[in-house]
């Protein structure tokens, strides 16, 4: 399985990431993975991970919208009736309506079975009732895939910022990702019609929130794979320019040695985040582990490798606000967004010893 991205892959990724960043909104940008039949650039997983890694490189807190965004997209493509795709989806496809994933909750994060907001089965729909936490771009959302538990199991709904009984309020300001637009989506008999319902009850989990979150996963390590390439970058750069001991940064062994880890893995990153997204546009049967494992991995080199810079950087890089703290905010949000470290090795253990029994254990 190749990892080298094609010059169409890096070309047509470039062009959406300049698009996004100039706007410095996703609303207006086709979805890139959206078949062009919905309004969208039918664009594989390759490209969408390009996409992600280039924006995170300029602004993390932006690509936090290509992710959310894109993953309300994939579970209303994927899941959604053919009613609910004909009304929403061309919006949301064409970047004209935005949209943001509402499953956190007070009590149910990682463990999403924990979701507590109910649905009630009405005449024609849903009553709901309860709050979910930490909305990406919530403030700026146009509808909401929501995850509540039913009667007949957990159910997925679209519900819009319009709808009655629809509260947001600015969710508190978090250190890292600060621009997120994070919200809180307060529900009070809140009636959703049933052409707005997005999963059958029971399926909702199972089916619509682990599909979405897999794409989350892959977004994100192709974001954390932008942010390592960014604060390696700054790293590099101040090693140079700052002069110590009669000589520049980089002449100091142990300077070269930080280097020298930040860069493989820097590297290593890349191998991994791209081996992920070929392994999901080619439905590999082990996509589920290689997109874990690029997570758990970039993750971490997110972090490290803003630490790298920051610890380069000196007193300038704890300066509040400044590109380098900022990197070191950044990072740490990795580690806990789309399922944290501890779960993440929980999960790659899981694919490890079910690849070991099905006898498939070694990766070509």
């Amino acid at each position: 399985m190749t990892t080298t991205a094609t010059a169409d892959e890096l070309a047509t990724a470039t062009g959406i990431a300049q698009q996004i960043l100039g706007a410095g909104t996703l609303r207006g940008v086709p979805a890139t993975l959206v078949a062009a039949e919905h309004g969208g650039l039918g664009r594989d997983h390759a490209v969408h991970g390009e996409v992600c890694r280039l924006v995170a490189e300029v602004s993390p807190s932006l690509q936090s919208q290509v992710t959310v965004h894109s993953m309300v997209c994939r579970a209303l493509e994927r899941w959604g009736s053919a009613q609910v795709k004909a009304a929403h989806l061309p919006g949301l496809a064409s970047g004209r309506a935005m949209g943001a994933f509402a499953l956190t909750e007070e009590d149910a994060g990682s463990d999403i079975r924990g979701v507590a907001v109910r649905a009630e089965p009405t005449t024609d729909g849903w009553r709901l009732d309860g709050t979910k936490r930490w909305v990406t771009f919530g403030l700026d959302a146009d509808c909401f895939l929501l995850f509540a538990a039913a009667p007949g199991g957990p159910v997925a709904l679209l519900v819009l910022s319009t709808d009655d009984g629809v509260t947001l309020t600015p969710s508190p300001r978090t250190s890292g990702l600060a621009q997120s637009r994070l919200a809180d989506l307060r529900l009070e008999s809140c009636v959703v019609p049933q052409d707005r319902r997005v999963s059958s009850p029971g399926t909702a989990l199972s089916h619509v929130a682990t599909d979405a979150l897999l794409l989350g996963r892959l977004s994100v390590a192709f974001a954390a794979w932008g942010l390592a390439r960014s604060a390696l970058r700054l790293a590099v750069e101040r090693s140079v320019a700052r002069k110590q001991f009669d000589g520049p940064l980089h002449d100091r062994q142990l300077v070269r040695g930080l280097l020298a880890d930040a860069s493989v893995a820097v590297d290593a990153t890349a191998e991994l985040c791209r081996k992920a997204a070929r392994a999901m546009d080619a439905r590999d049967e082990w996509a589920v582990h290689h997109v874990l494992t690029a997570k758990l991995f970039a993750s971490r080199t997110a972090t490290s490798v803003a630490a790298t810079a920051a610890q380069l950087h000196g007193a300038a890089g704890l300066v509040d606000g400044s590109p380098v703290d900022t990197l070191v905010r950044d990072a740490r949000v990795f580690e806990v967004i789309e399922g944290n470290t501890q779960l993440l090795q929980d999960l790659v253990a899981g694919q490890v010893l079910a690849r070991f029994r099905s006898g498939d254990d070694h990766d070509a």
